[in-house]
């Protein structure tokens, strides 16, 4: 009876629009009072303890890392390194795009970051190249979510602290699905711009030899990687410290905060006092609301556990079947249905738990299925109706969110088919865990 109130308030609230932060917190407090004994004492309590961590403190650092990348210049060498690599390909600028959000996924472990930093450069450029405004649009978001799946990953972060799982081991867990996702986007982009003729690869008159073709490439890259060397250097300080046990991911969240700052404004001087100024404000109200989030969604979580509703959940999927695939394929239906509503945020925090006892009773590495419940909701980013990319997509390019929806269908089935390799095919999360 609780479980149905619990979730039929929160569904109400969701629908007549309350904010996602609010409408948790409401269902929770409402279950309690009306169907349950708890003290009410408990929401404080919780909501304290869920933001009182030292791994959870990583996440606003790596959200203001993300934010100075994108202002202070670090962000655009990281384009040009990425079109020096690929920009021979049909639907170059596009694949380039990919990349670029691949590369940026690895410094920020934001996809909306990625999403707003890639795509404010991108977008007007893919525009001026034939690219239509809405195709551009959907081709960052897309991008953008490989951002939370490639180390460090912020999704990583919430899920290890949920779940007591090593961060260290996700982040590992997460570079060979992250790239594997990126690439799949990147082979979608080319079969859709040949078949719309879309910056097309042409083919110079002029006769050049592969060793000059090669000597030019790799001179480009060679310029591209002398401009960018710093910023392309704050993936292998921040992940070889953390794997070499230096520093732990809140201490790498902090240091890649400094080191993108002293980058940014000491050596490429693209950012000033005032930038790095409303850097901090945005970095503060994005840091408020993830943290009324992850306070409420820890209320949530635990109301839950009081409730016994995990047991009932490994129940319901275990009755439906004993085999780990199967459940698996109804514990995706079920993660992608849920980043229909909810942002990654919340979504961790309610789930992990709930989740885990019937993964860990069917043998599934908790690893592994941190990557899987990390790609399900990287892809409700880009989901409507609460595609968190998606609105961000649509204000960078300024296009209507509905316009998007038919170009999405493409690539949410490419997401989709790199969600069943990743999910069955456990070696390419697990191969570098020992």
């Amino acid at each position: 009876m609780t479980f149905l109130v619990l979730f039929i308030v929160l569904f109400i609230m969701l629908a007549i629009g309350v904010p996602v932060g609010f409408a948790i917190g409401g269902a929770t407090m409402i279950s309690m009072y009306f169907c349950s004994n708890l003290n009410m004492v408990v929401n404080a309590q919780y909501c304290f303890s869920g933001i009182n961590s030292f791994t959870v403190m990583a996440i606003p650092f790596f959200m203001l890392a993300g934010l100075i990348m994108s202002t202070g210049g670090i962000a655009k060498r990281i384009v040009n390194f990425a079109s020096a690599l690929i920009d021979f390909v049909t639907g170059a600028l596009g694949c380039v795009t990919i990349l670029a959000c691949m590369f940026f996924g690895a410094l920020s472990g934001s996809g909306m970051a990625t999403t707003s930093a890639i795509g404010g450069m991108m977008i007007p450029e893919m525009k001026k190249k034939g690219y239509s405004s809405e195709y551009a649009a959907t081709l960052v978001c897309f991008g953008g979510i490989v951002g939370p799946i490639i180390p460090p990953s912020l999704s990583f972060v919430l899920y290890g602290a949920t779940t007591n799982t090593p961060v260290p081991e996700l982040f590992l867990a997460g570079v060979l699905p992250g790239v594997f996702l990126g690439l799949i986007f990147l082979l979608m982009n080319i079969l859709i711009c040949k078949k719309t003729k879309t910056e097309v690869r042409k083919i110079e008159e002029k006769t050049v030899t592969l060793k000059e073709l090669l000597l030019n490439r790799l001179k480009r890259i060679w310029i591209a990687t002398k401009e960018g060397i710093w910023a392309l250097l704050s993936p292998t300080i921040i992940l070889g410290g953390i794997y070499s046990g230096i520093f732990t991911p809140t201490e790498a969240a902090c240091i890649s905060v400094v080191y993108s700052a002293f980058v940014s404004y000491f050596i490429y001087k693209d950012l000033n006092l005032k930038a790095l100024y409303n850097t901090l404000l945005d970095a503060a109200v994005l840091n408020g609301i993830t943290s009324f989030l992850l306070g409420y969604s820890t209320v949530f979580s635990t109301f839950m556990t009081f409730e016994k509703v995990p047991q009932l959940i490994s129940t319901f999927l275990t009755t439906i079947s004993s085999n780990p695939f199967v459940v698996l394929f109804f514990i995706n239906l079920i993660l992608l249905f849920i980043g229909l509503f909810l942002d990654t945020v919340p979504a961790i925090i309610v789930m992990a738990p709930m989740l885990l006892p019937t993964v860990k009773a069917l043998g599934i590495n908790p690893v592994h299925f941190g990557v899987v419940m990390a790609v399900n909701l990287a892809i409700g980013l880009c989901t409507p109706p609460y595609g968190c990319n998606l609105f961000v997509g649509a204000a960078v390019a300024k296009i209507k969110l509905d316009s998007m929806f038919k170009l999405i269908i493409p690539f949410f089935l490419a997401a989709i088919f790199a969600l069943a390799i990743i999910t069955y095919v456990p070696w390419l999360s697990l191969v570098f865990i020992k």
